[in-house]
């Protein structure tokens, strides 16, 4: 009879460590957004890969070739601040393959980026959202083939990858 009383006591404390152990490990983890504010935040929906343009904008007599098979890398820090860029594949836009730093103001919807460390282009418009990034901004060019020369507005939509 004691042994009886001794394995269901055992089994009801058993039974009661493992409900604790699995309320325990459900419990959700808050999100605490108190610990990111404005520009941090911009930063971190722009935060990734980059690539396969489409939607491309040119001033006439540009090619939309100029933008290559672009891919542009954003990276932030541990506390969600911008840190470095890469451009890759559209070396007539930015220097290829250089890693610079940049830097971000505004909204998700209308946000302005300043790069250090890569030309020619080094600062544009951007507008994001979880899937696509378009760029645009304004620029001198020179048709290298037919000599023409010219300031315009180019655009560009990148795909997250």
């Amino acid at each position: 009879m004691i042994k009886r009383f001794n394995l269901r006591s055992a089994f009801i404390v058993f039974a009661a460590l493992m409900l604790m152990a699995g309320i325990s490990s459900c419990s959700k983890e808050v999100i605490q957004t108190n610990k990111l504010v404005g520009d941090q935040l911009t930063a971190g929906r722009l935060d990734g890969t980059w690539a396969k343009p489409t939607n491309i904008v040119t001033p006439t007599n540009v090619p939309a070739e100029i933008f290559g098979s672009m891919r542009l890398v954003f990276t932030t820090d541990g506390s969600g601040n911008p840190s470095k860029f890469i451009a890759k594949d559209c070396p007539i836009v930015f220097n290829d393959g250089t890693m610079g730093s940049w830097k971000i103001t505004g909204t998700a919807d209308s946000a302005k980026v300043n790069l250090t460390g890569i030309t020619p282009v080094d600062d544009f418009n951007v507008k994001v959202s979880a899937s696509f990034l378009t760029i645009s901004f304004y620029m001198g060019w020179e048709n290298t083939e037919t000599k023409a020369t010219g300031k315009g507005n180019f655009k560009v939509t990148l795909a997250r990858q």
